[in-house]
């Protein structure tokens, strides 16, 4: 199991604030890319500002938008960028994006909502690394996690054992056990550690709880 921070921020000096609270060993973040479209609120995510940004730190983009493309050929001038998640029910051909993203040289990840079943994004799973199932709907930091998207991820972690897969929203300390035991392989973590105290114990915390549900 796999923690990964999610850094959904409004400016470059809170994304930088983020990045400096983690944990040394920590090589992957995931940046909540949000403009407005497919949810409401809006994000900061310039790729040339984040790209100046002197770390060792990769980026997965979780994009929560219905017009991906053009932002993950942004996120892409800089080799920091490893993976993106687009959202299965954006109005495009989400295959067709998949088939781009990976010609770009980047791993590919589906994001499901709480709604969407597997019946409707089977034909979308050969053409994927990973899937990111929604612990609740997205747009807001902070949500309860829905215990009705676990049997979700133990179909996947059944009939895909060769997914990644990956949980976001409602992460915490008293729902991950469930996570991990439902078969997940990574989680997006973002109020559980950046609303702590100390971010960086927070973390380590969650680390350890993994470790023994495992």
């Amino acid at each position: 199991m796999t923690i990964i921070p999610a850094i959904l921020v409004d400016d470059a000096a809170a994304f930088r604030a983020r990045l400096d609270a983690l944990p040394k060993h920590i090589d992957t973040v995931s940046v909540d890319i949000m403009d407005g479209s497919f949810v409401s609120p809006t994000t900061f995510f310039d790729a040339a500002v984040v790209g100046e940004i002197d770390t060792l730190i990769h980026y997965e983009l979780d994009l929560m938008v219905n017009d991906p493309l053009p932002i993950v050929r942004s996120w892409t001038t800089f080799t920091k960028t490893i993976r993106a998640i687009v959202h299965a029910e954006i109005p495009q051909d989400v295959r067709a994006i998949c088939q781009e993203i990976r010609a770009l040289g980047l791993e590919v990840g589906i994001a499901l909502l709480p709604k969407t079943t597997m019946a409707q994004v089977e034909h979308l799973l050969n053409a994927v690394d990973m899937v990111l199932v929604r612990g609740n709907e997205p747009g807001r930091a902070g949500q309860p996690f829905l215990k009705g998207v676990l049997p979700k991820i133990e179909v996947l972690h059944r009939e895909y054992p060769e997914l990644m897969i990956n949980v976001d929203i409602g992460v915490n300390a008293k729902t991950l056990p469930d996570i991990v035991h439902a078969g997940a392989t990574h989680v997006c973590v973002n109020s559980a550690i950046f609303n702590a105290p100390d971010p960086h114990r927070a973390l380590l915390e969650l680390e350890q709880i993994t470790h023994t549900s495992s």
